[in-house]
């Protein structure tokens, strides 16, 4: 059986002419909807949220223009003609693509769904971000996320010509289309293989590294250099005897016995059972792990709750304890 043609002389009307496209919106087909599933006007209204005259003028309206009966009254209640229940059958996959654009909508507004591109330095990128993520993750399950682990030039490079939304770093240098972000003023600490002499000293100074071997940042490097003045200020000499730029490398080369690591507090206190033993290490050399944005721009939704569950999880994991001896504390302003 063929179906019947309810809009005759304007089949073939392009897209284009105005009596075509003003038929009929998509407004009054949810009205229309609303009343096939109610078959009364006010049992319409109470679901669209409108009030009854409302729902009763919009299908008055749509009759007209369409130039077809959409309802016959029959015991107080509307049943649909065969020519709505045919417009709403073709209707009824925009009603499946509106709800979703709402659903999308309400993500984007809530924060739940969208993108979030970050940028990270290798050290945190193996342990930080990723615990980060999950907390992030947990609250924006449908967020699209891209991780970056880069070196220092290529993320503040990326966060400036905004292919990164977010940087992460540790004592970052200073651009002057940057705003540099203290999430935590964490510090660099000392490890030890298990079983070495000095595992049961709980800090080590540059007097108990004397003649040791010791892997790490070397001196020309930002945080090496930090470690340099911190031996200076005891008279001693900073020297890496084997150099690593990252902390996530100097981890493993001391669980293997190959010296005493210079690493960051948040490697080192990462694992619950490291393999190795950590001391800390005076004088203190502080070091502000930062969250980087574009300057004098608006900060995206995502990056900036991201950064907030940052900021609570580092300060959760590296809160400061009481009775800390700052005396003798190396560090450089932000």
């Amino acid at each position: 059986m063929e179906r019947p043609d309810v809009f005759s002389g304007l089949n073939h009307a392009p897209m284009s002419d105005p009596q075509f496209r003003s038929l009929i919106n998509l407004r009054q087909l949810e009205v229309l909807r609303a009343v096939m599933r109610c078959r009364t006007t006010i049992g319409a209204a109470e679901e669209l949220g409108m009030s009854q005259p409302a729902v009763s003028n919009a299908i008055k309206l749509a009759e007209a223009k369409l130039g077809i009966a959409l309802f016959d009254r029959v015991s107080n209640r509307l049943v649909p003609t065969a020519d709505a229940q045919i417009l709403m059958a073709d209707a009824e996959p925009l009603f499946v693509v509106h709800e979703a654009v709402q659903r999308k909508a309400w993500d984007l507004r809530t924060g739940r769904a969208g993108v979030l591109r970050i940028h990270a330095t290798a050290e945190l990128s193996q342990h930080l971000v990723p615990s980060v993520l999950a907390l992030f993750m947990a609250e924006h399950p449908d967020v699209q996320v891209t991780i970056e682990a880069v070196r220092m030039d290529a993320l503040l490079e990326g966060v400036e010509s905004g292919s990164a939304d977010v940087g992460i770093a540790m004592k970052p240098p200073a651009r002057p289309n940057l705003t540099r972000e203290v999430l935590v003023e964490a510090e660099m600490m000392c490890i030890t293989p298990k079983g070495h002499e000095l595992a049961g000293l709980p800090v080590l100074t540059p007097f108990d590294l004397r003649g040791r071997r010791i892997v790490g940042p070397g001196s020309a490097s930002p945080l090496g250099a930090m470690i340099s003045q911190a031996f200076e200020r005891s008279s001693d000499h900073y020297h890496a005897d084997i150099e690593a730029r990252f902390a996530n490398i100097v981890s493993p080369m001391v669980a293997r016995g190959l010296g005493i690591g210079f690493v960051d507090e948040m490697t080192a206190r990462y694992d619950k059972e490291p393999a190795f033993d950590v001391h800390r290490f005076r004088p203190r050399v502080a070091v502000p792990v930062c969250g980087l944005f574009v300057r004098d721009k608006p900060r995206a939704r995502l990056a900036q709750a991201f950064m907030q569950h940052a900021l609570r999880y580092m300060q959760a994991q590296l809160g400061r304890r009481d009775g800390d001896d700052e005396e003798g504390e190396v560090s450089q302003p932000v």
